[in-house]
């Protein structure tokens, strides 16, 4: 009976942790912060906290540009 809830609460841990992948804290620190927080938290600081792509600049071969 309490297999399922565990389950949802870890499918959605694992897809917060997707989310934070390429953040400061990686797949797996998001992933080990949703289990001790919730999910949702850690879900809406990925959002707020996150840089929008247009302020991200991207190093390839040298050279900066800007996406």
């Amino acid at each position: 009976m309490i297999v399922i809830p565990s389950l949802v609460y870890i499918v959605l841990c694992l897809l917060v942790a997707y989310r934070g992948r390429r953040t400061h804290l990686g797949y797996l620190g998001s992933f080990l912060l949703s289990l001790f927080l919730t999910p949702i938290i850690v879900f809406v600081g990925l959002l707020l906290l996150t840089p929008s792509p247009e302020n991200v600049e991207i190093i390839y071969r040298g050279d900066k540009q800007k996406i």
